[in-house]
């Protein structure tokens, strides 16, 4: 996750297959004293209200929110989308964050609901969180017509919001500076913000305020899981997390020392090291310059460690995300989670893993090059454990079921098995296990279903991320199987937010998962219940050494 190969967002282009066409045709929406105008004309006539801007703030502050009790009626132009977040930018990714620009003046949010929805529709509400590794993405993306467009098929109808937050080292910087300065988790902070400002204007778009479902994959599923932890949780009812939860990447105080050596490299790239205040020196430097150093710095890590990410403040994170799920200390809400078979496979290429030793370097320097080696290498009987259940046999690695092909090398295929099963796999257990004791109503589901058949990719499997071209209902019918799965998960997603149960007629059953932990398995053609046994000893045992592999 420190750093996004460019296929890892690629495969999200076809996200924009239903989005917003040239814009012409104008609907608007009273706020107070404002007039906020969207526009009808994409190809299911939904209407979008884009660019909207939620909230205000001034570099490492937290955000205020907006208010449109202005002296005089005011004309808010949605009609195109706002600017993404400033943030990392991939060289060669086929997908443009930056087709609006970029900005640190970012906070906006995007709206799309069925055409005519009236005032007092009282429509359930899905808030999408983006991921990106903490480090990139756009609303502009992730386009919310084809999830409104299956929700009024299915007599079901949502009300989509997408939401930019900030990224990178403007809403994550870490260090000892930006904790004593309450600039820790801004772009969390900005999340909250945005469901704020959902809960006092998604009415008067025709949204139910009480019946909002928070959903995200990757970073943005991380995301939600440590909204879980705040006292405050009446911001949504209901939340689906893909491919993360909560304890998915250890969270760091504020001064670890990989996390403040961060803060003092960038400090350094923009010329603030000798100055008597580093962080009023940083809060000041020139817009561009930051943006430069931010994608000049390389921290040369291979996934836990984000250069920028989640920190523990005492206030939104008081602790260790897995201390709080074991404690029960999270809020009880509905939810959904789900992983890929194949989670690991894009976060351990280009390495060419062909000894042991290369194997076990990727747990060791999983963290940060100034951290290793980490306890567990040091650990003879804990290696000794992980080479038995994780053996070096091609065919017993990820992409699994692709027999002895090794692909980057001889133990490429065990190194991804381990990374998916240890950041996903086995914490999406655990947090069920966890609400388990505290009866809170869940489903589980495991993606098997491939979207490419190019050899080329063969490596990825169905690979992380993989699901949200699905999430979005973005294939059109001449895709013949991932239309059909963009139609369950989508069919899927959207009977949640209406009825806090997934199950809708016309698709495949799907029990709760419970004391039988049975999970959905989701392909074309073979979608079934499955027992959520694969691999048990492994993540089980990948469980119980979390703390020594992520030295937390």
């Amino acid at each position: 996750m420190a750093r996004i190969p460019c296929n890892i967002v690629s495969r999200l282009a076809v996200v924009v297959l239903l989005g917003i066409q040239a814009l012409s045709q104008t609907v608007s929406v009273a706020i107070d004293n404002a007039s906020v105008l969207g526009s009808n004309e994409n190809a299911a006539d939904i209407e979008s209200f884009l660019g909207i801007k939620y909230g205000v703030a001034s570099r490492f502050k937290r955000s205020s929110l907006v208010s449109y009790l202005a002296p005089a009626e005011a004309i808010i132009n949605a009609t195109t989308f706002g600017v993404a977040c400033s943030q990392t930018v991939t060289a060669g990714n086929t997908l443009n964050y930056g087709a609006y620009g970029y900005g640190e003046n970012c906070l906006t949010l995007d709206i799309y609901r069925p055409p005519g929805t009236l005032e007092n529709a009282s429509l359930p509400v899905m808030v999408w969180i983006s991921g990106g590794a903490f480090l990139q993405g756009s609303t502009s993306v992730y386009p919310g017509t084809g999830i409104v467009a299956r929700s009024m098929e299915l007599g079901l109808p949502v009300i989509t919001v997408i939401v930019n937050y900030r990224l990178a080292l403007w809403g994550f910087l870490g260090g000892q500076e930006a904790a004593d300065n309450d600039a820790l988790n801004l772009g969390l902070y900005d999340q909250r913000d945005a469901f704020t400002w959902v809960q006092n204007y998604i009415s008067y778009f025709g949204g139910d305020p009480t019946k909002v479902t928070a959903f995200g994959s990757s970073a943005g599923a991380i995301s939600i899981g440590h909204h879980l932890f705040t006292s405050d949780s009446n911001l949504f009812r209901a939340v689906i997390m893909g491919s993360g939860t909560a304890s998915t990447l250890a969270v760091r105080k504020p001064n670890d020392p990989a996390v403040q050596s961060v803060y003092d490299g960038v400090v350094n790239l923009v010329g603030c090291s000798t100055a008597s205040d580093t962080f009023a020196c940083l809060s000041a430097v020139d817009e561009d310059t930051l943006f430069d150093a931010v994608n000049s710095y390389d921290p040369d890590s291979l996934f836990q460690l984000r250069p920028w990410a989640p920190i523990v403040d005492g206030e939104l994170i008081p602790d260790d995300p897995y201390t709080l799920i074991l404690e029960g200390k999270f809020a009880s809400k509905p939810f959904i989670t789900g992983d890929v078979v194949d989670e690991g496979t894009r976060f351990v290429v280009p390495q060419a893993i062909n000894t042991t030793d290369d194997f076990l370097n990727v747990l060791a320097i999983v963290d940060s090059p100034t951290l290793t080696p980490s306890p567990f290498a040091e650990n003879q009987s804990l290696v000794s454990e992980l080479e038995t259940l994780y053996p070096a046999t091609p065919a017993a690695g990820s992409p699994f079921g692709t027999g002895n092909v090794t692909f980057f090398g001889d133990q490429f295929k065990r190194a991804a098995a381990v990374i998916g099963d240890l950041h996903f796999h086995s914490q999406r257990r655990a947090f069920l296990a966890a609400t388990a004791q505290k009866n809170v109503p869940s489903w589980s589901y495991q993606l098997a279903q491939l979207t490419s058949t190019d050899s080329s990719v063969a490596w990825e499997g169905v690979a992380h991320e993989t699901d949200v071209p699905f999430v979005f209902n973005a294939y059109p019918s001449t895709d013949g199987d991932l239309y059909t799965v963009a139609s369950y998960i989508s069919g899927y997603w959207v009977a949640f937010a209406n009825n806090l149960d997934p199950n809708v007629a016309g698709l495949a059953t799907w029990n709760e998962y419970g004391s039988s932990k049975q999970s959905l398995q989701i392909e074309a053609g073979a979608t079934m219940m499955i027992a959520d046994d694969f691999r048990q000893a492994g993540t089980d045992f990948l469980t119980t050494a979390r703390a020594q592999i992520f030295n937390a």
